[in-house]
């Protein structure tokens, strides 16, 4: 091959190069970043609230701001109150999504620590009021409808394609999945808050490309796996 041939062939593939599609998924590492920082929020504020629910004056103010909690069912089950984030990951509402929130107790069975952020739970709202759940825009809070913080919307906001969990298998829930962290910075799972045994692990999809980040047990250190 001739001396000019070869510059130009070699020339052509620096150009193919310097073009190609660049393999860093831009809002896949944003959303990343935005789900780890929600996450340590939510650590910061579950250190960060003192409730402790153990007689009817110490849960006073939260009855006159939610008059649907049962009172006498709070105080008998206020450790499974923690703050959490639950992962939506079905069909029916919006999917690849989370809510920060504390379910609560209630007198009517439908609604009593029912694992969802309905209307009448304590859904965490930031700085703008913007509240940090994508569940359901109907049956929720009257300050959340049609105000909810976008990013929390994972597959709308960032094009997340899946929501991966992997941890211990009493964290396993059907079409969902959740973290808690106890008044101590502990992390919980499940239905029914647990103390993690293995690490709970969250991967992002998109464009076949994942992103990954572990929350370890009793520490609850957050780390990029």
């Amino acid at each position: 091959m001739k001396l000019l041939e070869m510059l130009v062939a070699l020339g052509l593939v620096l150009v193919l190069f310097l073009f190609a599609p660049i393999k860093t998924n831009h809002t896949l590492e944003s959303a990343l970043n935005s789900l780890s920082a929600h996450i340590k929020m939510l650590q910061i504020l579950s250190l960060s609230d003192d409730s402790a629910y153990v007689h009817l004056e110490s849960a006073r103010d939260m009855f006159s701001v939610y008059p649907a909690i049962s009172a006498q069912k709070l105080l008998s089950h206020h450790p499974n109150a923690l703050w959490q984030m639950q992962f939506h990951l079905g069909k029916v509402y919006t999917t690849h999504s989370y809510s920060i929130y504390v379910d609560t107790p209630r007198s009517a069975s439908s609604t009593h620590f029912d694992s969802r952020p309905m209307a009448g739970d304590i859904i965490f709202k930031n700085m703008d009021r913007k509240c940090l759940s994508a569940y359901n825009n109907t049956n929720t809070a009257i300050e959340c409808r049609n105000n909810a913080l976008s990013q929390v919307r994972l597959g709308e906001h960032f094009g997340i394609e899946n929501i991966f969990i992997e941890s211990d298998s009493f964290c396993k829930e059907r079409e969902s999945a959740r973290i808690y962290f106890d008044r101590y910075g502990a992390p919980h799972c499940g239905k029914i808050p647990t103390p993690l045994r293995s690490a709970f692990k969250i991967t992002l999809v998109k464009n076949a490309n994942t992103k990954s980040l572990c929350i370890l047990p009793q520490s609850g250190a957050l780390v990029e796996c």
